[in-house]
C-alpha cells in the first residue's frame, strides 16, 4: 500500500464501538504526552542561553498573550464538540453543517474583535508590559503585531478541532497536536540559530498556527465529505442556542487560564519581564509533570454519563473513590519527590544562576495537583448534567486569584506570585469538595482513608529517609534518575504492605500485562467492591 493510500485509510471516517474509541483516545493521549513531555525541558534553557534573561521573559509575556486570547472561546468549543457528536451519531448531518456554519461565523466574528481590539491598543499594552525591555520600540510592535495574528489563528482552529474531537478521533488531534508542537519547537531553534531573536521564535509559532489551521480544516473536510462548511449561511437562533449552553461551562475554562496566566501579567507589570521568564520557567515544568497523572482522569467523563445513564449510582460512587485513588497514587509521590529534588533539578536542568525558579515550581505543581483533586468529581458532575458545583468553585477560585494575586505582587515582588495562586486554588479545591459531597452525600472518611492516607503515609517515610541518607544536593542526571528509580520501587512496595491495591486493581494490571497474574501468590490484596 502506498503511503498516500495509508493515509487515506487513516483519516477516513470510521464506525468503531464507544469502548473501542475510549481506549484508542487514552492510548494515543498517552503517546502523545510522552512524544511532547521533553520539549519544553530542551527548550526552555536553550532559549534563556541564546536571549538571555530579559530575552526569555519578553518571550513570556508574548506566551501569555497568546495563551490568554484562549478566553475568547467562551466554552463553544466544548459545546461544539458535544453536538457535533450527537447529530453525526444520529447522522443528522443537515443539523450537523447548520451548527458548523454558525461555530466558524461565530469563531470568525470573536478572532476579528480580539485582532481589533489588540492591535488598537498596542501603544498601552508595549507600555504596561514591556516597559523596562532592552528591545527597540519598533521592534517590539512588529513582535507584537505578529504575535496578535498568532492569537487570531489559535481562536479559528478549535471550529475544526472540535470536529475531530466530536467524532472520537483524538488519535488524529493528539497527532496534529504534536505536528504542531514539533514544528514550532524545531522553527524556534533554526531561528534562534540564524541569530533572529525574538522575531524568530514569534514567526516560528506563526508558521506553527498556519500550518495547524490548514491541516485541520483539511482533516475536517475529509472526516465530514458531506459538509463544506460556509460560514455566511450562520443561522442566529442556532448561535444563541450554543452560547446558553456554552457558558455554562466557560467559568472553569476561564478558571484554569486565569489561573495559569494571570501572574505573568501582574509580574510584568509591576515588577518586570524577568520574573515572567522565572514563573513561565516553573509554571511550564508543572505543568508538564502534572499532566501525568491527569492522563488517568481522560474516560471518567464517558463512564459517568454511561452510570449515570443507567441509574447505577453504586457504582458511580466506585467510580469517584477510585478515580481519587489512582490519582493519590500517582499524584502523591509526584508532588513530595519533585519537592525534595527541585533545587537541585533547577541547578541541572537551567543552571545554579536560576535556582530561583525551584521554589516556585514546587508550589505551582502542588496547585496544578489541587485542581486536579477536583477532576473526578467535576466529571461525575457534567456526566449528570449538574455543572453548579463546579462553576461556584470556579468562581471563587478567579475571583481570590483576580484580587490577592494582585495585592500580594503588589507588594511581594515575585513571591506574592505563586502564593496567590496556591492559596486560591486551595479554597477553590475545598468549596468544591465541600458541594460534591453535600451533593451526593458520599462519605469524607472513606475518600481519605481508601484514597490518600496511604500514599501520604508511605511516600512522606520514603522522602523523609532519602533526604536523611541520600546528598542530593550533589547528584547528577543519572543520581537523580536512579534515586527516582529507587523511590519509585520502594513507594510501590510499601503500598503492597499496606494492603492498597485490591484485587479489581490487579485484575486491569494483568490485562496489560499476563505475567503479573503469578503475584496473586504473593501480593496481599483486598476484595473490591463492585464498579
Amino acid at each position: 500500500m502506498r503511503p498516500l493510500e495509508k493515509l487515506d485509510k487513516l483519516i477516513a471516517p470510521q464506525d468503531k464501538p464507544v469502548r473501542a474509541k475510549i481506549i484508542r483516545n487514552v492510548l494515543f493521549s498517552g503517546v502523545r504526552g510522552l512524544l511532547v513531555w521533553p520539549i519544553p525541558f530542551l527548550l526552555i534553557p536553550f532559549i534563556v542561553g541564546k536571549l538571555g534573561p530579559s530575552g526569555y521573559g519578553a518571550w513570556a509575556v508574548c506566551l501569555t498573550v497568546i495563551n490568554l486570547t484562549a478566553l475568547a472561546d467562551l466554552g463553544l468549543g466544548g459545546t461544539l464538540t458535544k453536538y457535533v457528536a450527537e447529530y453525526h451519531a444520529s447522522q443528522d448531518f443537515k443539523a450537523l453543517k447548520r451548527l458548523l456554519d454558525t461555530g466558524l461565523m461565530l469563531y470568525m466574528v470573536v478572532a476579528s474583535l480580539v485582532v481589533v481590539v489588540l492591535w488598537s491598543s498596542s501603544p498601552l499594552a508595549l507600555r504596561a508590559l514591556f516597559a523596562d525591555s532592552p528591545t527597540p520600540r519598533e521592534e517590539l510592535l512588529l513582535l507584537w503585531h505578529r504575535v496578535i495574528l498568532v492569537a487570531g489563528i489559535n481562536i479559528l482552529i478549535p471550529t475544526f478541532y472540535s470536529v475531530v474531537t466530536g467524532l472520537q478521533r483524538m488519535d488524529l488531534s493528539n497527532g496534529l497536536l504534536v505536528i504542531s508542537l514539533v514544528t514550532s519547537a524545531g522553527l524556534s531553534v533554526l531561528f534562534l540559530c540564524l541569530h533572529w531573536g525574538l522575531r524568530g521564535l514569534v514567526d516560528a509559532y506563526l508558521l506553527a498556527a498556519l500550518l495547524s489551521l490548514f491541516l485541520y480544516s483539511w482533516i475536517t473536510r475529509r472526516l465530514l465529505p458531506q459538509i463544506r462548511m460556509n460560514p455566511m449561511a450562520c443561522d442566529w437562533p442556532q448561535a444563541r442556542h450554543l452560547f446558553s449552553f456554552s457558558l455554562q461551562m466557560y467559568t472553569t475554562q476561564m478558571a484554569g487560564l486565569i489561573q495559569d496566566q494571570i501572574e505573568k501579567l501582574y509580574l510584568a507589570w509591576f515588577v518586570g519581564i524577568v520574573p515572567v521568564g522565572w514563573y513561565n520557567m516553573a509554571g511550564e515544568a508543572a505543568l508538564k509533570i502534572r499532566r501525568i497523572p491527569e492522563l488517568l482522569m481522560t474516560p471518567i467523563i464517558a463512564a459517568a454519563s454511561e452510570l449515570h445513564a443507567k441509574r447505577d449510582e453504586s457504582k458511580l460512587r466506585e467510580l469517584y473513590y477510585r478515580a481519587h485513588k489512582y490519582l493519590a497514587l500517582t499524584g502523591v509521590p509526584l508532588a513530595m519527590f519533585v519537592a525534595l529534588i527541585s533545587r537541585r533539578l533547577v541547578d541541572l536542568w537551567l543552571g545554579r544562576n536560576l535556582e530561583v525558579v525551584a521554589l516556585p515550581l514546587t508550589v505551582l505543581l502542588c496547585v496544578n495537583l489541587l485542581n486536579l483533586l477536583t477532576a473526578p468529581g467535576f466529571y461525575i458532575m457534567v456526566g449528570k448534567g449538574i455543572p453548579r458545583p463546579g462553576v461556584l468553585s470556579c468562581t471563587v477560585g478567579i475571583s481570590m486569584n483576580v484580587v490577592l494575586s494582585f495585592r500580594l505582587i503588589h507588594h511581594w515582588g515575585f513571591q506574592g506570585a505563586f502564593i496567590g495562586t496556591f492559596v486560591s486554588a486551595l479554597v477553590s479545591m475545598c468549596v468544591f469538595t465541600y458541594l460534591f459531597h453535600r451533593h451526593t452525600v458520599y462519605p469524607y472518611g472513606r475518600l481519605i482513608y481508601e484514597a490518600y492516607l496511604k500514599p501520604l503515609l508511605c511516600a512522606a517515610s520514603i522522602v523523609l529517609l532519602i533526604s536523611y541518607a541520600v546528598p542530593v544536593g550533589r547528584l547528577g542526571w543519572r543520581g537523580l534518575c536512579l534515586v527516582g528509580g529507587g523511590f519509585g520501587a520502594a513507594y510501590l512496595a510499601a503500598l503492597i504492605l499496606a494492603r492498597f491495591f485490591d484485587d479489581f486493581d490487579l485484575v486491569q494490571v494483568e490485562k496489560l500485562l499476563p505475567i503479573v497474574r503469578f503475584a496473586r501468590k504473593f501480593v496481599p490484596l483486598r476484595k473490591a467492591q463492585a464498579l
